[in-house]
């Protein structure tokens, strides 16, 4: 055995192995080529923001030189000059707006936000602009040139933002000249510069404002970054920028970016490369190496897989073939205690006859003496027919056991069955335990002895009643069931098909393992000396196994056991009615019955008793014998004769005997018999028998019923 553990840990050491490596060593690679295409990221980012840095300063640069053109239009000019002026200034500002590209305005504001004069629209409009961030800021006493946000342009509602300059006389703002810029001018250069899906381009303000963005940020998107994004927390430690990963709160998409400041402004320009692409390149990469590592390695798996799983089958197949073995030697052991069993049975049950039959007699002839001995004599010849009933019961067991008892196999419905029996059960078990008896809608029909396997049902019930001396429940169940391959290669004279279960299961103290292994055995019981003989649940078995069934113990200690009766499904019309027992009768003077019994005593016993009952009656001690009677008597309605006898067997006589007399009735008697009316356990068709030992009402019911039938 633990060889066997040896090498199948080594099987699963090759096999673990042979996954365990290849995935290192493509780890390792993986990492290595990641972080490649991490630097390659880096430097596609830089040289973005080399280009947009390039791209911003010309465009401000311009916007600067527009905004010093536009100063030196109004200079030394008051707010009530310009007015005065506004047409010709209107259209000075409109040729200086030509040089700065398409969309773009000049507007000159007073200190309290006031348009005096526009490039783009003559006369500007009245309203008020004192809200706009650029006014605030100039009058705040802002020195140099400022970037505003974003708004709506006040001519068309297009957004813009503003570059803004304040003109300032003897320390006080005097107007402010400002050039509206469109962000969709940095949106079409940024467009032209993305290269594949996942990228992202920005001029954003110091304090998190966005002046434009690629792609276009969803409707409801903030146009300011908070103070916890990674572009804020990234110019906070490194003011003139740095790289950083984060989820965009704009568009929710997670990118690695590169931020850069202008300069001379407080504005940053950004770059960022979407994760997912990185992370695609990367795959990119690597997948060529999986196309052909995969293969190999599950290659290699698989045949590491199959060399286990034969050896896992080849262990399997030796444990199935010693526990195959053991149930052979199992089987062939019950066997030779059954052949002995049968044998002791043969005369144990002639025997048994000649005392019942005597006592039977002798117990009629008591009748007729004085009333105080006749008394006592019959008290003491009932209990020695007690005994010999209880003889006769133990010889059955044995027979059962042994699986040569004859079976006399009709096809039954459980269901009816079980409810048929449930009363009678109710009472045997008593009124502390509770009976439950559960059918099944639909379920099959089976063929077996219906007097058996009410015994067995019974046994298995007065069992689970001393379990439970306490009290508690007892559950009858009945199902259908199938038993596979798999199950049925644990037992060898087990078939898989289809199967009706009944299942008896109580609530009792349970037996421990080494109990549930002998169950079965013949004259092993755990109860006290006296209480029990130990063939309860050995005639259980051979009675299962014998009808084709199987048999199967569950138990555990404190929590009750189940014991469950698989028998074959029959499949045919439906069950008969449950049959009752016979009634007893008598012979009507005129009908003639040949006992065939080589035992003298026996012969003597059946010959009287059929004598009472009013048959005429022959004897014989063998098949000669009989077969001369027959040749000497004008009829015989009856053969009644002992399987077993010296010389031709009992149904050698009954063949010669029906070529006598063809519609002569044939009865059989047995205590024992192998092969020469039972086959597999089961009467040969239209074969009548009765079972020593003979009782007078048994053989007066059988012999009236075959004469009627």
């Amino acid at each position: 055995m633990q060889a066997r553990t040896l090498t199948i840990r080594l099987i699963w050491l090759a096999m673990g192995a042979s996954l365990l490596v290849p995935l290192l060593l493509f780890s390792l690679a993986s990492w290595i080529s990641y972080r490649h295409i991490e630097d390659i990221t880096v430097e596609r980012l830089q040289r973005s923001l080399d280009i947009e840095e390039e791209e911003a300063q010309k465009d401000f640069l311009l916007v600067k030189h527009a905004l010093d053109d536009a100063s030196a239009l109004v200079d030394q000019r008051s707010a009530i000059d310009i007015l005065a002026d506004q047409e010709r200034l209107h259209e000075q500002l409109e040729t200086l707006v030509a040089n700065l590209g398409p969309a773009r305005s000049i507007w000159i504001y007073d200190v309290l936000g006031n348009a005096l004069v526009s490039s783009a629209v003559q006369p500007p409009p009245q309203e008020n602009f004192s809200d706009l961030d650029f006014i605030r800021a100039h009058e705040a006493g802002e020195p140099g040139v400022y970037y505003g946000r974003v708004y709506p342009s006040p001519v068309n509602s297009s957004p813009y933002f503003s570059v803004s300059r304040g003109v300032r006389r003897k320390g006080s703002l005097e107007y402010v000249v400002v050039v509206w810029t469109p962000p969709s001018s940095f949106f079409r250069f940024y467009a032209a510069m993305a290269y594949a899906s996942g990228l992202q381009y920005g001029l954003i303000r110091n304090d998190g404002y966005i002046l434009a963005r690629y792609p276009v940020a969803p409707p409801n998107a903030p146009d300011r970054l908070n103070e916890d994004t990674g572009f804020r927390r990234t110019i906070a430690e490194r003011p003139e920028g740095g790289l950083f990963s984060t989820k965009s709160a704009i568009d929710g998409i997670t990118r690695r970016f590169a931020a850069r400041q202008l300069d001379g402004a407080p504005l940053y320009v950004q770059a960022g490369i979407a994760t997912s692409a990185i992370r695609d390149e990367w795959i990119g990469q690597m997948a060529p190496h999986l196309i052909f590592g995969i293969p190999a390695t599950l290659l290699l798996f698989l045949t590491l897989f199959a060399v286990l799983r034969r050896t896992e089958r080849l262990y399997a197949e030796m444990d199935q073939r010693a526990i195959a073995e053991e149930s052979l030697r199992q089987a062939q052991k019950m066997e030779a205690i059954g052949q002995l069993t049968g044998g002791v049975a043969h005369d144990f049950n002639n025997i048994l006859t000649i005392i019942l039959g005597n006592l039977e007699m002798a117990k009629r002839q008591l009748t007729e003496g004085k009333e105080g001995e006749r008394s006592k004599l019959a008290q003491r010849v009932e209990s020695a027919i007690q005994g010999a009933v209880r003889a006769a019961t133990l010889v059955k067991r044995l027979l059962a056991f042994s699986r040569q008892q004859t079976l006399d196999p009709t096809v039954l419905d459980i269901n009816r069955l079980l409810c048929g029996l449930a009363d009678f059960l109710q009472r045997a078990i008593g009124e502390t335990i509770s009976l439950e008896v559960v059918g099944a809608a639909g379920l099959w029909q089976v063929e077996a002895d219906q007097t058996e396997l009410e015994a067995a049902i019974l046994n298995l019930a007065i069992n689970a009643r001393d379990a439970m001396p306490e009290g508690g429940k007892l559950t009858i169940e009945a199902a259908n069931a199938y038993l596979d391959d798999a199950y049925c290669r644990q037992y060898s004279d087990l078939r898989p098909g289809q199967y009706v279960l009944i299942s008896v299961s109580d609530t009792g103290t349970g037996m421990p393992k080494e109990v549930v292994e002998r169950a079965f055995e013949p004259f092993f019981t755990t109860k006290q000396a006296g209480q029990g003989t130990g063939l309860g649940l050995s005639q259980v078995y051979g009675f299962v196994k014998q009808s084709g069934g199987h048999v199967k113990i569950y138990s555990e200690v404190g929590e009750g056991t189940t014991i469950r009766i698989y028998l074959r499904r029959f499949v045919a019309g439906p069950a008969p009615a449950l049959e009752t027992a016979p009634e007893v009768g008598r012979g009507r003077g005129a009908e003639t019955v040949l006992v065939a019994e080589d035992d003298g005593e026996v012969r003597a016993y059946v010959v009287e008793t059929l004598e009472r009952l009013g048959y005429q009656v022959l004897g014989a001690s063998g098949a000669d014998e009989a077969l001369e009677v027959m040749h000497n008597s004008d009829r015989v309605d009856l053969l009644l004769t002992d399987v077993v006898m010296p010389g031709a067997s009992g149904r050698k006589l009954a063949e010669e005997a029906k070529r006598l007399q063809p519609d002569l009735k044939v009865l059989f008697m047995t205590g024992y018999s192998r092969n020469a009316i039972v086959h597999q356990g089961r009467l040969d068709p239209g074969v009548d028998l009765i079972q020593k030992p003979l009782t007078g009402d048994a053989l007066a019911a059988t012999v009236r019923k075959l004469l009627d039938g």
